[in-house]
């Protein structure tokens, strides 16, 4: 028995040469977190609540249309207040994916089904907070932790405009 870790037909092990690498300097200071954001004004705090205000102001999340949302999340993330994850949980469109599900299912899907938690009224508002408050609390109880951490936080936001 041949309990030596090179095979036969091998040398030598692919860990065995000696390698002389030669590394560069890394710099003492590639950028200054003030720096960048003195130079960046879309970075500046001022800005930051400035468009919370503007956006609670002109949009009422306890009753928006999914347009609605769609712009706040856009005008959020063009001012780096959320990130391109949470425009995307924010912006997924259930009415697509419903009607998606009810052509292409390999059963037949029930025309009343609806992919939504909380229902709209007919002009198609909705209470937002109310929507990912429940899709948090689906989650959590079907053990999808991760789904409910980001509702969790696009819960915050939401809220962050209804309180603003």
């Amino acid at each position: 028995m041949n309990f030596n870790p090179i095979a036969s037909h091998q040398s030598k092990t692919s860990y065995s040469n000696t390698v002389n690498l030669n590394s560069k300097p890394i710099p003492k200071r590639t950028f200054s977190i003030n720096e960048t954001v003195m130079n960046n004004p879309k970075l500046q705090e001022s800005d930051s609540t400035n468009i919370w205000n503007e956006l609670s102001n002109k949009y009422n999340v306890r009753k928006a249309t999914f347009h609605e949302i769609k712009e706040i999340s856009n005008e959020l993330y063009n001012a780096g207040e959320i990130s391109l994850k949470d425009v995307a949980v924010l912006t997924f469109d259930y009415d697509k994916a419903t009607n998606y599900l009810k052509r292409n299912a390999p059963v037949t899907i029930d025309n009343s089904f609806d992919m939504y938690e909380t229902s709209s009224n007919n002009k198609g508002e909705r209470d937002w907070i109310l929507e990912f408050n429940a899709r948090a609390q689906k989650d959590l109880k079907y053990g999808n932790l991760i789904g409910y951490n980001n509702n969790i936080k696009i819960l915050h936001i939401l809220q962050q405009l209804d309180n603003e």
